[in-house]
């Protein structure tokens, strides 16, 4: 549902949500006291404040919840991307005890591996997809390393060293599965019609200071609306400004290139 913001910077997206919401909240407000008149009846105001009470604590649960949800995501695509990272640091560790060439081939596998991670898998993963073609040059990589390790004579291959090849293909997958939204649509929806109900029962209330209840029912506009927009920033662990980086991979890179040949 919210794919489409992620292209949209975060300050122009604050901008747009936030101050809109805001804007239309305290234009919403003044407009509706000019055009009604004051409730007659005394009690409309402490009826209608338990009720906003209520509902208050109900969206507020709902929002805590989701952020919760949202935020673990984006924490959980981002181990998974140091996993997989580190994974490939151990193999290359591990194989630092082959002979030549099947070391060196190794090393440029996993080297490879990495580059196209960085530079084939991360663009269609920021785009909330991923083609088969650009994770072709991955998967070979993983193919070739397994040849190679299948080409040495069995006691040069220590059981360790294929259980953390296992281990990248493992969290290779890991980190593909996070690369969906944390949100599906439902709650999108129970997300913006809580907001909506929460602030019409706010433009319920009647206070004889108009400017006062214009700035009290935006302050609390802006503070869903800047909650809706920091679960848009990460909904998304690989798209928008907040997406999670490729300097684990890098780094990688870095070690790998370091180890002797």
């Amino acid at each position: 549902m919210d794919a489409f913001l992620d292209a949209i910077p975060a300050w122009l997206l604050f901008i747009l949500i936030v101050g809109g919401s805001v804007g239309l909240a305290w234009a919403g407000t003044v407009l509706l006291r000019r055009r009604t008149t004051a409730p007659t009846d005394e009690k409309h105001n402490e009826v209608a404040g338990f009720i906003f009470a209520t509902v208050g604590v109900i969206y507020a649960v709902l929002l805590a919840f989701t952020v919760i949800i949202v935020l673990e995501q984006h924490l959980a695509a981002e181990s998974a991307v140091s996993q997989e990272a580190a994974a490939l640091i151990t193999v290359a560790h591990d194989t630092s005890s082959f002979p030549e060439p099947a070391r060196g081939q190794v090393h440029d596998q996993l080297r490879a591996y990495a580059q196209f991670v960085i530079n084939d898998e991360w663009r269609t993963i920021d785009e909330g997809t991923l083609e088969r073609e650009e994770s072709r040059g991955a998967l070979a990589a993983i193919n070739t390393m397994w040849s190679i390790y299948r080409s040495l004579p069995p006691g040069q291959v220590d059981p360790h060293t294929t259980d953390s090849l296992d281990n990248l293909s493992a969290q290779r997958a890991i980190r593909l599965q996070s690369n969906v939204a944390a949100l599906p649509e439902v709650l999108w929806f129970g997300l913006l019609f809580g907001g909506v109900v929460t602030i019409c029962f706010c433009l319920v209330l009647h206070m004889k200071n108009v400017q006062l209840h214009a700035a009290l029912t935006a302050l609390l506009t802006g503070l869903i609306a800047t909650s809706l927009w920091m679960i848009v920033l990460i909904n998304h662990p690989f798209a928008g400004d907040l997406h999670v980086s490729t300097d684990a991979f890098r780094h990688a890179i870095y070690v790998i290139d370091s180890l002797p040949r």
